[in-house]
Formats: C-alpha cells, sequence, structure tokens
C-alpha cells in the first residue's frame, strides 16, 4: 500500500498551454476587447460578464455627465485601460478553460463564428461612437440654421446649441463642443443687440451688432437693411433729446448730438447702399437741418446763428439744398445777431460778427454792416460816459459864443490844466468820437476858479467842427477819474454857432 493513505495515486496535474496557444483565450480576450463582456459570455461566466457590462455602462454614464468629449485626454485613456484589461483577463479565463477541458481529454473548440462576432462588436462599438458624432453634428447644423434666421431664443437656436453640449459628449470630438459653444456666445450677442433694439437703445444695439459681427462664429446676415434702419432709428433718437434738451443756448452736448446724428445719417448711404434706409437719409437730413436750425425761423438771432454754425462745416452731400440754405441763411443770422449784441450793449461779440461777416461774406449787406460798426463804436463811447460819471458828474451846457461862420457847428475848448484832457461825444446817426487834447505844462491846478477870461489866457485850445443837432457830450482829464467829476450832458447843437469854453480844475 502506498504511503500516505488508501487510495490510487493522486490525479495528474492538468497541463499548462501558452496562453496565446489557447483558442478560447484568444476568443474570450478579442470578445471582451469591445467593452460589453463578450468574451465572458462566450465562455458561460455570466457574473463576470455580468460585471463587465456593468463597468462599461458606468463608466460611459459618467463619462457623459462628466464631459468625455471635455476632457478627452482624461477618458479615451481610461476607457481604453478597461477594455484592455477587460481584453487580458479574458486571455487568462479562456486558458483556464480550455486547460480544464483538456484535463477532460477534450480538445479545445475552435469556431471561428467566434472571431467573427468579436469584429463585428468592435465594429458596433465604433459605429456608436461615429453615429453619437453624426447626431451630434446634424444637431449643430440645426442649431446653426435657427442661429442663420436671427432666431436666437431660449427655446431655439440657443437651446440647441446647448442640447449639442450636454446630450453629445460621447461624440468624443472636443471640436463638436468648441463650435457649439462658439455659436450659444455669438447667438447670445445676436439676442442682446436683438434686445437693445426692442428697448430702444440705438446706440447700444449698434455697439452690440458690432461685438456680434466680429465674433468668429456669427451666422445671421444683414439680408433686410435691419442694421440701416437701427442706424437710422439711432440718428433720429439723437436729434429728439437733442431738441428736447435745447433750452435757447447751443450747448457742448446739443452741438455733438446734432452733429453725431448727421454723421450717421451720412453713413447708412455709403455703409448700406439700397436700403430702404438709404433712400429715406435725404429727407431726414433736411429735417434735421430744420429741426436744428428752429431758432431761425424764430428769429432769435444769435441762438439761431449759433444752431447753423454748428452745421457749416459739415458734408451735406447727400442734401445739396442744406448747402444752399447754409450759404443764405448763416450770413443772415450774423448779421441780425450782430444787432441784437449791438442793442443790448454786448459790443465783443458784435464785433465778432462783423469780422465774419467781412472775412467770409464781404458783400452781405456790406453797407449796414459798415453802419454797425459806427454803432458798435458809439456804444463803446457811452458805455466809457457811464463808467465816468459813476463817481458824480456836473452838468454840462454850454452856450453859443458867436458865429462859425459856415453851417457846421464850432466848439472850441481850452485845456487850462496839467492833464491831458478827454472830450466824448456821441451825435445823430451814432456819429462818435473821444478827442484828447495834450496838456498845458505852465497850467497849474485852481485854488478858486479863474476870473474873467483869464482862463483863456494859457492852456492847449481843442477845436472840432460837427454837425449840427443833439449830442450826448462828456468833458474830462485822464485824471479825473481820481479827481474832479466830469462835465457831462446832452446838447443841441445848433448849426452855424460856436461854442467857447475854458477848462480848468479846482483844488
Amino acid at each position: 500500500m502506498p504511503p500516505g493513505g488508501f487510495g490510487g495515486p493522486p490525479p495528474p496535474k492538468p497541463p499548462r498551454m501558452p496562453v496565446l496557444s489557447s483558442p478560447s483565450a484568444v476568443r474570450a480576450s478579442l470578445l471582451n476587447a469591445s467593452g460589453l463582456g463578450a468574451g465572458y459570455a462566450y465562455l458561460r461566466q455570466w457574473p463576470f460578464f455580468a460585471a463587465a457590462v456593468a463597468v462599461t455602462a458606468g463608466l460611459l454614464v459618467t463619462a457623459a455627465v462628466l464631459g468625455a468629449a471635455d476632457n478627452l485626454l482624461v477618458w479615451a485613456p481610461v476607457l481604453l485601460a478597461w477594455f484592455a484589461a477587460a481584453a487580458v483577463h479574458g486571455l487568462f479565463a479562456g486558458r483556464s478553460r480550455d486547460e480544464r477541458a483538456l484535463t477532460r481529454g477534450e480538445q479545445p473548440a475552435r469556431n471561428r463564428a467566434a472571431l467573427l462576432t468579436a469584429g463585428g462588436l468592435v465594429l458596433v462599438m465604433a459605429a456608436s461612437v461615429a453615429g453619437v458624432w453624426q447626431a451630434g453634428e446634424w444637431r449643430l447644423r440645426v442649431a446653426d440654421a435657427a442661429h442663420a434666421r436671427g432666431e436666437c431664443g431660449p427655446s431655439e437656436a440657443v437651446a440647441a446649441y446647448g442640447s449639442v453640449e450636454d446630450l453629445f459628449q460621447l461624440s468624443f470630438s472636443p471640436s463638436l463642443m468648441s463650435r457649439a459653444r462658439a455659436g450659444a456666445e455669438a447667438c447670445a450677442l445676436l439676442e442682446r443687440a436683438q434686445g437693445d433694439v426692442a428697448s430702444g437703445d440705438f446706440g447700444q444695439a449698434l455697439d452690440s451688432y458690432s461685438a456680434y459681427f466680429a465674433h468668429g462664429s456669427s451666422r445671421w446676415e444683414d439680408t433686410d437693411g435691419e442694421i440701416a434702419d437701427i442706424h437710422f432709428s439711432y440718428a433720429a433718437d439723437l436729434a429728439a433729446t437733442a431738441e428736447e434738451g435745447f433750452d435757447g443756448e447751443v450747448t457742448e452736448e446739443y452741438r455733438e448730438s446734432m452733429r453725431q446724428a448727421h454723421e450717421v445719417y451720412s453713413v447708412i448711404p455709403v455703409d448700406y447702399a439700397g436700403t430702404e434706409a438709404a433712400g429715406d437719409v435725404p429727407a431726414a437730413l433736411a429735417e434735421l437741418y430744420g429741426t436744428g436750425t428752429a431758432e431761425y425761423a424764430a428769429e432769435n438771432w444769435c441762438a439761431a446763428f449759433d444752431q447753423i454754425d454748428l452745421f457749416n462745416d459739415l458734408s451735406w452731400e447727400g442734401a445739396p439744398e442744406i448747402a444752399d440754405r447754409l450759404a443764405e441763411e448763416r450770413p443772415d443770422a450774423a448779421f441780425n445777431c450782430g444787432w441784437e449784441h449791438v442793442e443790448e450793449g454786448r459790443f465783443d461779440p458784435a464785433e465778432t460778427m462783423v469780422a465774419l461777416l467781412g472775412d467770409e461774406y464781404p458783400d452781405h449787406e456790406a453797407d449796414e454792416v459798415e453802419r454797425m460798426v459806427v454803432h458798435i463804436g458809439a456804444g463803446r463811447v457811452e458805455a466809457e460816459m457811464d463808467t465816468l460819471t459813476t463817481i458824480g458828474e456836473v452838468d454840462f451846457a454850454p452856450e453859443p459864443t458867436g458865429g462859425s461862420g459856415n453851417g457846421m457847428t464850432v466848439l472850441e475848448i481850452t485845456n487850462n490844466t496839467p492833464y491831458e484832457m478827454r472830450f466824448l461825444y456821441v451825435g445823430p446817426d451814432r456819429v462818435h468820437d473821444e478827442v484828447v487834447t495834450e496838456a498845458c505844462e505852465e497850467c497849474e491846478t485852481y485854488s478858486s476858479p479863474p476870473t474873467g477870461n483869464s482862463c483863456f489866457d494859457n492852456g492847449e485850445v481843442m477845436r472840432l467842427e460837427l454837425e449840427p443837432g443833439e449830442y450826448r457830450v462828456l468833458l474830462t482829464s485822464n485824471e479825473g477819474f481820481f479827481g474832479a467829476a466830469p462835465l457831462h450832458g446832452t446838447v443841441d447843437f445848433g448849426a452855424g454857432d460856436l461854442y467857447e469854453s475854458c477848462y480848468f480844475i479846482t483844488e
């Protein structure tokens, strides 16, 4: 009896065969390479089959949720590693089956159908991925088509772009995801621009449309002149806002709004030729000019000139008749504004109008412009008189002392003071002047008024011939503002009269 107990000899160990020479190992490995656990089904190892299917399904669901296409370098290696692990495990599971068959004295089955099935499963998996990818591409084309129609609402193109990103991660296509996101970004810009138009914010709408068209994934095209209409509405809005805020003074804000409205109108025929808005531009420019120069019709001349002047250096190719109106109305407004300034005692701006007329419109009311110059000078002389009499005045009412020898009025005033004597006058037709007579070097300030005609013995004599009529006159010295009150009054000088007087100063 053999040592170690009763019975026959121990059973022989099953032969170990190389893995790659095992038919079942190769078939199980190739079938498992699909990731569907088909090798385990072939080996009838149902627990492993169920586990393999669950792992593959779990990985795919997780990949879809976490973004396989966005994280391709993560999920592609993970899935390939799992498929490779299943294939390797299938090799060893298949070899174990063949070894058991050999132990039983059986030969391992050689079934070519398993190889064909393995190839078919790989093709099915590849076709599934390609199908998901092509479905995503189709969905992206649907989104792009809605986008091109301008339908970018939450239930339109934006939703379609979002569905590409949410539902087609298993396409494993980063390009598909990036194009869907770029389309959604562009669509959001277009929707924002459309919202700006709906709210009447045309300036912002133009900026929004500019940002949209600059986006690389913009699809919508302005085929019906919508952008031209927005420009048109924006210009009209600028003009209306400026008009509402106008209170009689051309402010910088008013000027900028009107000039910008003109600029926007002028762009439309150039950039959007053939649109309905381009055809409406000439009438709109004429209306803009009429609105912007409303003070001219109201004969508020200085405000009218400021309004007209802001349009003067602009191009009016789109409305040539405005250039003709400018050539007529601008000098007329300047002329009347000059007189308005004169009448209200604003001589500096009046002189500005005179200078403009002389430089740019020398033939416009030339005689009347010269008369305006006279009135400006007379106004300045009277303003000086008003200043000199603020310290007080002495009534100046000279009487005729003889005849002038002609039809003129002659004034002879002796300056018996050690200071220059100033004689200012404004007379008929605003004739005016200021005459300065030199100081008398030998004369002194009197302690009491001179007696008789002694005042005439010394001094410098001013002799002046004037047309007869009523004059406002003032006589003082250059030191008079700080010393003696000036002689001031209104005198009706008669024709042929001689007026002789002597000017002196007492302490």
